[in-house]
């Protein structure tokens, strides 16, 4: 147990000292493991609250005191205010606490934490570029197209916070300590647009819509501790409280609306069509209980039009070039890319692997590659090769991908070669 709060702010380490982040592509699956990907994302994500019991190590690899200390040595230079600290006195209770959380800085961690404080480092991975990498391996593996990011939270004993339910997903791992927590199995509200607070019988701030209470829901408590995992949906009700000192990781999944993604293609159908660019039609009927019959005609058109353009676009597979597209885009919390890696000097005898997920679809005329750079585009021919890529469990030659080549309209071998490298500038290959 940590009793020297202020030894959080002495760490002696130099950025280039560091390791570089490697990825194995089964993130997820350590993380869940016992519980399968498959489990996780069909049954329990933003669905059901899910209680893993995991070993004393499990999260060894991802965090700890060290990589804290070193975040917060970092953090001290990082500018963007989204990362933050905020603190509070609250111990999880089951109703809202009087005193709320205020911002911190990172000089007042020991004096806080020692005066019995929980401590909340919003977004740590803009100061860990390995939990940064890391959180993002898991949302590429999970195929969210809205934001992963983590949090970090730092009590004392009985330090916590107290009932409410959060607008995303939010999945704990215990690192050190112990944290006692008290949740609901299921959402008051399925994906809110807003946090939510229970104080004094209600809920706080009030938002559109039916939120279920506390004492309507089914319950549970678990005591959390080192490698345990809880994976709470959107909506539901939640109280922890520390028992002894507590460390813990928070990777929350934002959601964004489909709107988004969706929102150009449908002001692209808008400003093409000289019916919609004009709005309604000017009218001088009256409008006594009903729309004006020219203005009711004109909507049935447009609506008619709408559902005929979408349903051209799920032809095109323009929607899928649009999910797609929506994987690729930068969280908006300050994860950056890793660089284009450079070509290496390369023999026929050289081996290579699929280092990451390879994600694909055929379109019409493509193959649509999402990556960290964006969507990679190529010629449908490579289809087979793509298909035989992302199921090899081996590593391969170059000269063993080119005699794959059994069709007639097959991509030449300057092609593969070509797009193989374009594969590996963005890190889905690597050499074996």
């Amino acid at each position: 147990m940590l009793t020297d709060f202020q030894s959080l702010l002495d760490s002696d380490f130099s950025d280039e000292s560091q390791s570089p982040v490697v990825l194995t592509g089964r993130e997820l699956e350590e993380l869940l493991s016992p519980v399968s990907c498959e489990e996780f994302a069909n049954s329990y994500f933003s669905r059901l609250s899910l209680y893993v019991k995991g070993q004393p190590n499990k999260f060894d690899h991802i965090f700890g005191f060290e990589k804290l200390k070193q975040a917060l040595a970092r953090g001290r230079k990082v500018e963007d205010k989204r990362f933050n600290l905020m603190a509070s006195y609250a111990g999880g209770e089951d109703s809202g606490n009087p005193k709320p959380m205020f911002a911190a800085n990172i000089s007042q961690v020991g004096e806080l934490l020692k005066a019995g404080a929980t401590i909340c480092v919003t977004n740590i991975h803009m100061a860990d570029p390995c939990l940064a990498r890391w959180a993002q391996a898991v949302r590429e593996q999970l195929n969210f197209t809205g934001t992963v990011g983590v949090n970090c939270y730092v009590s004392g004993d009985g330090g916590g916070l107290p009932m409410h339910f959060d607008k995303r997903v939010a999945t704990t791992l215990q690192i050190a300590g112990k944290k006692r927590w008290k949740f609901s199995t299921t959402p008051a509200k399925a994906w809110p647009d807003h946090n939510g607070l229970y104080k004094d019988g209600r809920v706080e701030p009030v938002g559109p819509g039916n939120v279920k209470l506390p004492d309507d829901m089914e319950f549970r408590e678990v005591e959390l501790s080192p490698g345990d995992l809880l994976c709470l949906p959107a909506g539901a009700w939640h109280a922890a409280r520390g028992v002894g000192f507590s460390l813990a990781l928070n990777i929350y999944f934002a959601p964004r609306n489909l709107f988004d993604p969706l929102a150009s293609l449908f002001q692209e159908f808008a400003a093409s069509n000289e019916k919609w660019r004009g709005g309604p039609p000017v009218t001088v009927e009256k409008t006594q209980g009903k729309m004006p019959t020219a203005v009711s005609e004109y909507m049935r058109e447009r609506v008619d039009e709408f559902h005929k353009m979408a349903l051209k676009l799920l032809e095109q597979d323009a929607l899928g070039a649009s999910w797609l597209t929506s994987l690729t885009d930068s969280p908006y919390t300050g994860w950056q890319p890793d660089p284009l890696v450079k070509l290496p000097s390369a023999t026929s005898g050289d081996r290579f692997r699929v280092a990451k997920p390879l994600r694909f679809i055929e379109t019409q005329d493509k193959v649509l590659v999402p990556c960290d750079h964006g969507l990679l585009k190529f010629r449908l021919a490579f289809a087979p090769i793509f298909h035989r890529l992302s199921s090899e469990p081996a590593s391969f030659s170059v000269p063993e991908v080119l005699s794959w080549r059994q069709e007639p309209d097959s991509p030449s071998q300057q092609e593969i070669v070509s797009q193989l490298q374009a594969l590996y500038g963005v890190g889905i290959l690597q050499k074996a």
